[in-house]
């Protein structure tokens, strides 16, 4: 199957609402299997969806709650069930690449596609 870019903004849609849903979901970003920051992302979620990219608001910054390289990132909804599992190379930026214990952690980018 091979989704037209409408219908791919539209799956998009459907997981902007989902997410916008209740109090703010959650982007918890891992080291390995800890967690080392999670982020509460801003209701509504969505910056913008174009092109079968959807574009975040960015949320300010937290502090860590562990050092690493970030291998992992997943976005939760309000209720805490898994939404979506993001590939740290490409579809998270963070201003640093690693994360510090104690430190900020503060996104500078992250987009969803499909």
């Amino acid at each position: 199957m091979e989704l037209s870019v409408d219908a791919k903004n539209a799956a998009l849609q459907g997981i902007a609402d989902k997410l916008n849903v209740g109090t703010n979901s959650v982007l918890s970003i891992y080291v390995g299997a800890t967690l080392a920051a999670e982020i509460a992302l801003l209701n509504p979620v969505q910056a913008s969806i174009t092109s079968a990219v959807m574009t975040f608001k960015i949320p300010p910054k937290v502090l860590a709650i562990a050092s690493g390289v970030p291998t992992a990132a997943k976005i939760l909804d309000a209720s805490g069930t898994l939404i979506a599992t993001l590939d740290v190379a490409t579809e998270l930026v963070l201003d640093k690449d690693k994360i510090y214990q104690g430190g900020y952690v503060t996104l500078t980018a992250l987009t969803m596609g499909v």
